[in-house]
């Protein structure tokens, strides 16, 4: 009798609306594959952006390991008086959201538009 394995996958784009970083992810964000959520947000960081919004309306799944990311991600930007937001979470996030008790430490939106104006009137240092 043969095991079947399923192997989540999350691929992870950055894009840019008025120079505000947008990080899309798309699939499952687990202990594995939230890395690549992680190497996005470094990248952004380590370029010298302060504020960060993740799309996640295409996230099918998240697990503490990836809110543990955007947490990590709040802390850093926060040391420049940053921010970051959440765009349109699906229910599955907003479920694992709300049982963390985030909704008064990140920014949510319901569109990429909202988020970036939301963002763009943060000044960092």
């Amino acid at each position: 009798m043969a095991e079947t394995w399923r192997v989540s996958k999350l691929d992870v784009d950055i894009r840019y609306q008025d120079n505000i970083p947008i990080i899309e992810g798309r699939g499952e964000c687990d202990l594995i594959t939230s890395r690549k959520l992680r190497k996005a947000v470094e990248t952004l960081i380590n370029a010298g952006h302060c504020t960060i919004a993740f799309d996640l309306r295409n996230i099918t799944y998240i697990d503490s390991s990836g809110f543990r990311v955007l947490l990590e991600a709040k802390k850093k930007v926060a040391q420049r008086s940053g921010d970051i937001a959440l765009v349109s979470m699906t229910a599955p996030v907003h479920r694992v959201f709300n049982l963390l008790r985030l909704g008064e430490l990140i920014i949510r939106a319901d569109t990429v538009e909202e988020a970036v104006e939301k963002l763009k009137s943060i000044e960092c240092v």
